[in-house]
């Protein structure tokens, strides 16, 4: 038999009081452990005393349409007033304790009608207040489950990817960094980091396009203190064959190239670059190139495919010149540069352990890539 039926002829029985005692005694046990199916049972007598109700009215109705006939059809059948009163008295006093008993049956199924009506609306309305309360629990986990859906998404993608990597180094211990303007060209945001100071978001402050020299500014909060750099910008070129050194990230790690001056002038004749002997690739762009006395001399600008070898760097006065004409109103914390030169007594490797400390490799992204 299926459950549900059975479950319905037990609880027929049940209101019926039609169970053995052995097996209503059980279901009154089962009741007291099962809230729902007290529920059930208690629902299941509510239905049982109003079909009980609505059968006692239609048994009544029927009763009054038999008597409303009966009166009806007796009169219509009397010609003479004096019997048809005698005849109305007589099935007045016939039908009186009928009618009586009709009309009390119809005021309690009235009443009860009206106790069954208003718990019947105390029961709609504990079913709405629940109905409500599991629609807002559903829309909250609904809401906690969008959530967290978006929430791996962004786990699973992570952050979107840069579109270019360079190289930066610091010139100004209150937080200004020098880089190629190719690097940064088109960015929506460019990050700076190293092992030093970690990743670090900069804006573009300052853009020289036909110099490739582009000015970054990390803000004061995420700025460790600086006391001094260790360094110094050079007020003069290098001289053609001078021994030059760079620092850069072509890839995760720092990498140390060494080489010479080779020409004067960089790509075209430009006279505001040297061409340099030293091995570059894309990521060192923006990269410091400096001397044996740990002095900033250029800035690695590109390396020209077309000459195999050939790279080239942004003189130093150029970066000075840049930084002259920045606008004043760019600078909301002077740009200091360092003047004392720590380095220049230092051997080779002291020299690249102190310089490592303030170069960057710089990440671009591009939402638009």
């Amino acid at each position: 038999m299926n459950p549900d039926r059975a479950l319905i002829d037990l609880l027929d029985r049940y209101a019926k009081n039609a169970l053995p005692p052995d097996e209503k005694a059980a279901l009154e046990q089962r009741m007291e452990g099962d809230p729902v199916l007290s529920q059930q049972v208690q629902e299941h007598l509510n239905l049982i005393e109003s079909m009980r109700f609505y059968g006692r009215r239609h048994d009544l109705k029927a009763s009054l349409d038999e008597i409303h006939d009966t009166m009806t059809t007796s009169v219509q059948h009397e010609q003479r007033p004096p019997v048809m009163t005698v005849t109305r008295t007589n099935l007045w006093r016939k039908y009186w304790p009928m009618t009586a008993v009709a009309a009390s049956v119809a005021l309690i199924s009235i009443l009860g009608t009206l106790q069954m009506t208003q718990s019947l609306e105390t029961k709609q309305t504990a079913y709405y207040k629940e109905l409500r309360r599991n629609v807002e629990q559903i829309r909250k986990s609904q809401s906690r489950l969008m959530a967290d859906i978006a929430e791996s998404n962004k786990e699973k993608t992570g952050p979107v990817p840069e579109t270019y990597a360079g190289t930066g180094f610091m010139i100004s211990a209150n937080g200004y960094v020098a880089t190629s303007y190719h690097v940064i060209k088109g960015a929506d945001s460019v990050y700076i980091e190293n092992e030093t100071f970690g990743r670090l978001k900069v804006d573009i402050l300052f853009s020289d396009k036909e110099n490739d020299i582009s000015i970054l500014k990390i803000a004061p909060e995420l700025l460790t203190p600086v006391r001094s750099l260790p360094y110094t910008v050079s007020p003069s070129e290098a001289n053609l064959g001078e021994e030059v050194f760079t620092l850069g990230f072509p890839r995760e790690d720092i990498v140390f190239g060494e080489g010479s001056v080779s020409a004067a002038t960089g790509y075209k004749q430009n006279p505001n670059a040297y061409q340099v002997s030293v091995p570059v690739n894309p990521g060192n762009s923006g990269g410091p190139l400096f001397n044996a006395k740990g002095e900033l001399v250029g800035i690695i600008s590109g390396l020209q495919t077309e000459t195999s070898g050939a790279a080239f760097a942004t003189k130093s006065t150029i970066l000075l010149h840049a930084i002259m004409d920045m606008p004043i109103d760019t600078v909301n914390v002077p740009l200091a540069l360092p003047r004392i030169n720590t380095l220049k007594n230092l051997g080779k490797v002291q020299q690249v352990k102190k310089w490592r400390e303030y170069v960057f490799m710089v990440r671009v992204y591009n939402a638009a890539k």
